[in-house]
Order: structure tokens, then sequence, then C-alpha cells
């Protein structure tokens, strides 16, 4: 699976990024330390979470090949993306928007949990 993570998104996500932190898209459906409720009978929702290095990611097997380095998915989750997919920021909103064949979520929020560490 590919993502390629538009310069927007990438103006966004860089000054928290670093060699100690590592990166998950996260489907929010309640399963793991950095998902924190389950909507997934309401819609489909993706975050991206960045943790520490020495953080918990056992939920997290599969890889993410990125223009930003390699991130993380829950195995299952991949079920609901594309095997070429695009974050963009969606300029009128101001939101984050994922894309593959279809829109897949039009609000991807942010989430720096490497603090928790």
């Amino acid at each position: 699976m590919e993502l390629e993570i538009d310069a927007a998104v990438q103006a966004k996500l860089l000054p928290k990024l670093g060699p100690d932190k590592r990166v998950l898209l996260s489907y929010n459906d309640g399963v793991g330390p950095y998902s924190h409720h389950g909507l997934v009978a309401l819609q489909v929702d993706f975050q991206i979470v960045i943790i520490a290095a020495d953080m918990p990611m056992a939920d997290y097997e599969v890889s993410l090949t990125t223009n930003l380095g390699t991130w993380y998915v829950k195995g299952y989750s991949t079920s609901l993306l594309d095997e070429r997919m695009r974050l963009t920021l969606n300029t009128t909103y101001g939101t984050i928007q994922l894309s593959g064949n279809e829109m897949i979520d039009d609000n991807v929020e942010i989430v720096d949990a490497s603090h928790n560490a």
C-alpha cells in the first residue's frame, strides 16, 4: 500500500516528526491505546497519530509506504483503504482528506500522542 502526502499536509506534519517518532494511520474504532472512540457503525474515521518510537504499537502490524517514510496501520483496517492513496488539504475548510479510488475520510485529524510516552 502506498500513501502520497501532498506538500500542504507535509507542512503540517513535518514540525511534529523526527527520528524518535513513528506515525500511525489509525482507524479510530476504539481498539488500541490511541483510538478513543468507536464510531465504526456510523462513519469511517482515521487519524494520523504520532507516537514516540518506544511507545506500544502491537495493533499496528501492517506497514504503509509514504513519501514521509513508513507509517503503520491496523491490519484489519486495510479493507477500508485502497492500494494507492493520497492525503490532501482541503483549502476551503482546512481539513485533511484521505482518498484512494474515492473519498475515504474527509476530515483526518492529526494527534500528537508522543508526549504521552
